[in-house]
């Protein structure tokens, strides 16, 4: 059985943001399990792997999304599994806050996972998938409020923009799930608390966050992969429209 669900031979996998703090880890997951893995990113490649595609693009520009989609689609005939990871944000105070500094966050973390899922699902009916399963990338701040008493002078101050833009992702995949719920295409999302990351965050940050936690820590990207393994297989085939938070127990004090 636990060989079944976690067997991912002959899957065709496509993350956004692959070279990422998370992406990196995800891709090398599937990987190991056996899939075929695109990966999308506009930095440079950082995984060397036989069954690894890399495809450097910026995936805010529509019309080069829309060719590469359907030239996988073209190659493979199917994606299984379509993760949006992908996304940015700014770190300047509210008082600073420039139009193009909210168009780059607005572009990257929705309109670009909402065009993905739109050139996905017109490949999916042009070659008669069956099904599949759409992993979004949201966070705890798509429905909580920083706690702004956590950060200090140097610390990457949370922006209003971004978690603006993870609580669309939620009802992006709220609304996605219900109008693909018919054609078997499953939509989901994973809210993650803070990801430890010790060259970006500083020792006294990681120590704040850490005491606002039930756990007292911060997470890691291995403690996500549970989450993404069961959404991604067959065996979750009756979960969609669901934002899965993974947080230590934060959002629950």
């Amino acid at each position: 059985m636990l060989d079944k669900i976690f067997n991912f031979k002959n899957k065709i996998v496509l993350i956004t943001g692959c070279n990422g703090q998370i992406g990196k880890k995800v891709s090398e997951l599937f990987l190991n399990l056996g899939a075929k893995v695109y990966g999308l990113d506009l930095y440079n490649n950082k995984i060397q792997d036989k069954n690894f595609f890399y495809i450097k693009i910026d995936i805010t520009k529509n019309k080069i999304l829309k060719k590469k989609i359907d030239e996988i689609f073209k190659k493979e005939k199917k994606i299984d599994i379509l993760i949006n990871n992908a996304a940015t944000s700014i770190f300047s105070g509210i008082e600073k806050r420039k139009d193009d500094e909210l168009s780059k966050v607005y572009d990257l973390n929705v309109k670009s996972v909402i065009n993905i899922i739109k050139y996905f699902y017109i490949n999916y009916k042009k070659y008669n998938m069956k099904k599949a399963s759409i992993i979004n990338f949201a966070s705890i701040y798509g429905f909580l409020s920083p706690d702004f008493r956590i950060y200090k002078n140097g610390n990457r101050f949370s922006a209003e923009i971004y978690g603006a833009s993870k609580a669309s992702i939620i009802q992006i995949t709220k609304y996605f799930a219900v109008l693909f719920a018919k054609k078997n295409i499953r939509v989901n999302s994973i809210s993650p608390g803070g990801i430890l990351n010790k060259k970006l965050q500083s020792k006294q940050f990681i120590k704040n966050y850490s005491a606002r936690v039930p756990m007292n820590r911060m997470a890691n990207v291995e403690d996500l992969f549970t989450a993404i393994l069961y959404l991604a297989s067959d065996f979750s085939r009756y979960g969609t429209g669901q934002n899965i938070i993974i947080d230590g127990g934060l959002s629950v004090k």
